[in-house]
């Protein structure tokens, strides 16, 4: 049983002699400062709730048990499993984190800022020695992988942590080999002739030195004889995030000009098309306020950003953490792991989970100072909303459409809903639609998350001088995103992508994220009209049907139609997000997509067609015998064979290139995807399985072009 969960059973069996009376109780509280002081008050609360540092620490002996096993890895020419156990040893070896880096890179993990820190007289040159070397190591397997860049930044970082210097001239001559293969012929020459320099520092013999000083020179010969014809790789711009279609909306920046929000007493807050929209329109670019990557992807992602790592930077503190860049390492210290990093092994072992680690990581992100400020802001809002009951009655009930963007929750003092923390505060919680029990569980969490915080240095204070009043403060917002999470945060996901075996393929789920305008602004349908892939943790939507400018734009809460019964998505949207789904899919109680397809197949019966006039649904077109027919819509008269052939004719084209689509190939595939979706949508009506063999093929091309893994077919 996890931590967290023994340690509540605990406090339950302490109350089991008044569990109906605390129910009560707990049931007539309305505020979250309201339950947290509550749950405080209990004294089983106050003597089971200890928290204590759990985390893997650094280690030179295991960093050099780990790189001699590197090696040997390496002679055998294993170099994936080589490069393992380098970042492995990279990771435990401690060093001097206040050793300064290159411009470009920053000083790794920042500054502590008062937080927990480690002392860099605990690193001994030794200690030092083995962060370096095993840098040095992975360097040179990185090079036989023919990952230049990522080599060449191990060489620079194993050089600025005191790489011992008799052997500095091995990494001049590699970084030199280096630049040369990225065609970067200026450089490699420079770095060439330092090598030259440094191996008068060396310990090799006279005779060693002479033939070692002739293989440069040949290198040297051969770069001014044939300069290179590689061109030069830029790492930071190997995925390119896309920007939104038609412009940025100026209230709404993470949204397209295309889309307008809305608010009715219906429909609630919602999206709708300002103008008509295309297939492949980009709609939202959004980065989020807060992520955690899950424990389980942790080995292979960046900590910060969620972007897959082959060459992992360290914590300075612990060798769980890792980093893509000494810039994520540095702000991921700053802004939240200064406080986590020696609670890191219990908050993944207590059973949180995600939606726990994450309420703890939006508070941390956003800092106590700053919550004691925002605090004085609400309650000066709540006194003039007090004061002008019945101008706020009104707003309410005035059943507009339009939304008065002076008074919508989340906008900051200039109008615009940007990605801060008044936006994070205003997502719906259904905090009233909850059970007493869960409630009470959640403010139960809501102070061992506290005390984490406490512990780990967020108030700047030794743990036990931290107010009462700053802990109820503190403790209450994390019980808000505690019953927010659920409902609007989601994952930033991972295409991983088998070449030729698209039955293999999927999304990897690597992290927990909150993404304010998603899921705050756009509500649920099983047949969605934006999908969402990531860049890194950066979200991008894009419409995966055309949308007529006045219609809703819609998204997914992780349920389709295609895939899931009526029965389960409904109880699945009920229990985690309180509404009952009411999309055509669920009103009409379409077939799942391996039924339609199925028919299709066998051709039980033809598609039911559209008005080539007004787009009316053709009702009865879908009968075989049937070859002409009158739309009862609008009068049109019409043949039905010709756009029979036609839609076939579409069909062929999407099988056509969902066979490239397969191998990777995109660029070709995507545009003639996106129009033959087009096509489709002017002439059959819906469901149509083939419709959806062709989302599903742009959904994977988007995929690839996003966070994408290729795996080896085995």
């Amino acid at each position: 049983m996890a931590y967290f969960q023994a340690l509540f059973d605990r406090i339950c069996g302490d109350l089991q002699r008044s569990t109906q009376e605390m129910s009560s109780d707990f049931l007539q509280l309305s505020t979250n400062q309201q339950r947290v002081s509550y749950a405080l008050s209990i004294p089983s609360v106050h003597s089971y709730i200890k928290v204590k540092p759990m985390f893997k620490g650094k280690s030179a002996m295991e960093a050099t048990k780990l790189r001699e096993f590197g090696n040997k890895m390496f002679g055998q020419k294993d170099y994936d499993s080589a490069l393992q156990m380098y970042s492995e040893s990279v990771l435990k070896a401690p060093f001097d984190p206040n050793i300064n880096h290159p411009v470009a890179h920053g000083n790794m993990n920042g500054s502590s800022h008062g937080r927990a820190q480690c002392d860099k007289n605990d690193v001994t040159a030794d200690d030092g020695n083995e962060f370096s070397l095993a840098l040095a190591n992975r360097s040179a397997v990185l090079f036989s992988l023919g990952k230049y860049d990522l080599s060449m930044k191990d060489i620079d970082l194993a050089l600025h942590h005191g790489y011992p210097k008799e052997l500095t001239y091995k990494l001049h001559e590699r970084k030199g080999r280096c630049l040369w293969n990225l065609g970067r012929d200026e450089e490699a020459l420079q770095s060439f002739l330092t090598a030259k320099e440094h191996v008068t520092k060396s310990s090799l013999n006279s005779k060693k030195r002479k033939s070692w000083k002739a293989t440069v020179d040949k290198q040297i010969a051969a770069l001014q004889r044939t300069p290179s014809s590689a061109e030069s790789a830029d790492p930071s711009s190997t995925t390119n995030i896309p920007s939104v279609s038609y412009g940025t909306n100026s209230t709404f920046p993470s949204l397209s000009t295309a889309v307008e929000i809305r608010q009715s007493e219906q429909r609630g807050r919602h999206a709708v098309a300002a103008q008509d929209i295309r297939v492949g329109d980009v709609l939202i670019v959004e980065k989020p306020y807060g992520s955690v990557v899950l424990p389980e992807q942790g080995d292979t992602h960046c900590d910060y950003c969620c972007r897959r790592v082959s060459a992992p930077l360290p914590c300075q503190q612990c060798s769980t953490a890792r980093y893509c860049s000494h810039e994520c390492a540095d702000l991921a210290w700053t802004q939240y792991h200064g406080v986590e990093c020696q609670y890191l092994g219990l908050i993944h072992s207590s059973g949180v989970g995600g939606m726990g680690h994450l309420a703890l990581r939006l508070v941390n992100r956003t800092g106590f100072h700053f919550l004691q400020e925002f605090e004085r802001t609400l309650e000066d809002k709540t006194t003039r909303k007090v004061n002008e009951p019945e101008k706020d009655a009104q707003d309410r009930n005035s059943g507009n459409t339009d939304v008065d963007y002076k008074k919508f929750p989340g906008l900051n003092v200039d109008g615009v809903y940007t990605n801060d923390y008044n936006s994070v505060y205003n997502l719906e919680n259904h905090s009233s639609e909850r059970k007493p029990s869960d409630l009470f569980r959640r403010t139960v969490m809501a102070i061992f998350l506290l005390r984490i915080l406490q512990n780990g240095g967020f108030f700047r204070v030794p743990a036990e001088e931290v107010a009462e009043e700053d802990q109820l403060l503190v403790a209450s917002h994390l019980l808000r995103h505690l019953q927010m999470i659920p409902c609007n945060a989601h994952e930033v996901s991972e295409f991983e992508f088998y070449r030729g075996d698209p039955d293999r393929c999927r999304y990897l789920e690597v992290a927990s994220a909150l993404h304010c305008t998603m899921l705050g602004m756009f509500n649920h349908s099983c047949d969605p009209v934006i999908n969402r892939n990531f860049y890194g943790d950066v979200l991008v939507a894009r419409a995966i049907r055309p949308v007529a400018k006045g219609e809703e734009i819609t998204l997914n809460y992780s349920v389709l139609y295609t895939t899931q019964s009526r029965m389960e998505r409904q109880y699945k949207l009920a229990g985690q997000y309180f509404f009952k789904c009411s999309c055509q899919p669920c009103a009409e109680n379409w077939p799942l997509f391996y039924d339609m397809v199925q028919d299709l197949q066998t051709r039980n019966k033809l598609p039911k067609l559209k008005c080539r006039q007004c787009f009316s649904v053709l009702l009865g077109s879908e009968d075989k015998v049937i070859n002409k027919m009158k739309c009862s819509a609008c009068g049109e008269e019409q043949e039905l064979q010709a756009p029979r052939t036609q839609l076939d004719s579409i069909v062929d084209e999407v099988f056509t290139k969902v066979g490239v689509v397969v191998t990777g190939e995109v660029e070709s595939s995507l545009p003639a995807l996106e129009r033959c979706l087009e096509r489709m949508e002017k002439i059959v009506a819906r469901p149509y399985g083939y419709y959806d063999s062709c989302q599903e093929a742009i959904k994977q091309c988007y995929g690839i072009v996003g966070n994408c893994y290729e795996r080896t077919t085995s």
